[in-house]
């Protein structure tokens, strides 16, 4: 547990560990900073910070310190920062310390001095969260993937997977929040889906023996495309005005229907392949404007939720002490969730 004087800096991944009443200071850069009004009309701040290790929610309340440590060194007094120069720290790297506390049996952070730092010094590319999954690993693993197609669905893709949009794609987000929201995210969610749905597919294949698996490979590797039009990294994960006002299942599929019809793929496989990525959501209310209505479709959507859902479990049960197996609750996927122990003593099992 640290103490009233923190004498290192911690991580935001050592910073969810902590208990109610710790103390931390750290440096982070900033993702998010939202100002607000409380029910006594009183200012605050809403922050997202985040490093290599993940991101923090926070508070800063109207007593907070902001301060201008950019040009001088950190035993030297420094500036006040402004309100311009406060709504600026967007994707800068700041100072903080802060504090855990207790609210209504969750666990808040709240920051109470915010030191813009030098950039130079701190460069806030050094702070940005990046896949865990080496960049040449999930090259291999998307050009294994379409290797795994016949044609002509393998070359289209090879032309989809080609120049400045495969370099985008590879260094893209899947989102601003909620789930592999750092650099090549975007790459890595898509293999996961891809593999999670050839093997659904595989298994439902006798069954089902239209299930045709080239659409399969060719739906999930193509499901997100638009995101690569939705976000950017600048440097941290953010939306564009086209992902904010057009979304990405409408990029993507636009840019991949024009490609289709550039490439001269076939009439039903362009509308196949259309159909899962405009319903890969699953539900009209979650943003896909069509439902899935093929095996093809329902397999992919089914394969994009679970990658999500699992996504949130890792995230929302990674920092949990030895001592617990029940999360915070998590906004995203609406529930808590259970870290069952190894040795299955708290899993009710006999």
């Amino acid at each position: 547990m640290t103490t009233a004087t923190p004498s290192r800096l911690l991580n935001t991944s050592e910073v969810r560990r902590l208990a109610a009443a710790d103390v931390f200071k750290g440096i982070f850069v900033v993702n998010s900073l939202i100002k607000k009004t409380d029910k006594n009309g009183r200012p605050y701040w809403e922050i997202v910070v985040s490093d290599t290790f993940g991101n923090i929610n926070a508070k800063i309340w109207s007593d907070a310190g902001w301060w201008d440590r950019s040009t001088t060194e950190l035993e030297n007094k420094p500036d006040m920062l402004s309100e311009s120069q406060i709504t600026d720290l967007r994707g800068r790297t700041v100072g903080i310390t802060g504090r855990v506390s207790d609210y209504r049996g969750q666990l808040q952070f709240s920051f109470n001095a915010i030191s813009l730092l030098n950039q130079n010094k701190y460069q806030p590319s050094g702070y940005v969260a990046h896949s865990d999954v080496p960049r040449h690993e999930l090259e291999e693993g998307l050009d294994a993937m379409i290797g795994r197609c016949g044609e002509p669905i393998r070359s289209f893709l090879e032309r989809v997977f080609s120049g400045d949009r495969r370099e985008a794609f590879i260094e893209a987000p899947a989102a601003v929040s909620n789930h592999h929201a750092y650099a090549s995210g975007l790459l890595e969610h898509t293999l996961m889906v891809t593999e999670s749905a050839r093997s659904i597919a595989a298994a439902y294949r006798d069954v089902y023996q239209s299930m045709d698996m080239d659409i399969v490979t060719a739906g999930a590797l193509l499901h997100d495309l638009g995101k690569i039009e939705s976000y950017a990294m600048s440097p941290m994960p953010e939306m564009t005005l086209a992902g904010a006002v057009l979304d990405h299942i409408a990029l993507g599929y636009a840019a991949c229907d024009r490609l289709a019809e550039e490439a001269g793929l076939p009439e039903a496989v362009r509308r196949h392949i259309g159909h899962i990525m405009l319903s890969h959501h699953g539900q009209k209310e979650f943003g896909s404007p069509v439902l899935p209505a093929t095996p093809e479709a329902l397999v992919v959507s089914a394969a994009d939720e679970l990658d999500f859902r699992l996504f949130c479990w890792k995230d929302a049960t990674r920092d949990l002490a030895a001592n617990q197996n029940i999360s915070a609750y998590h906004f995203a996927a609406q529930r808590r969730f259970w870290k069952v122990s190894p040795n299955r003593e708290d899993s009710g099992e006999g």
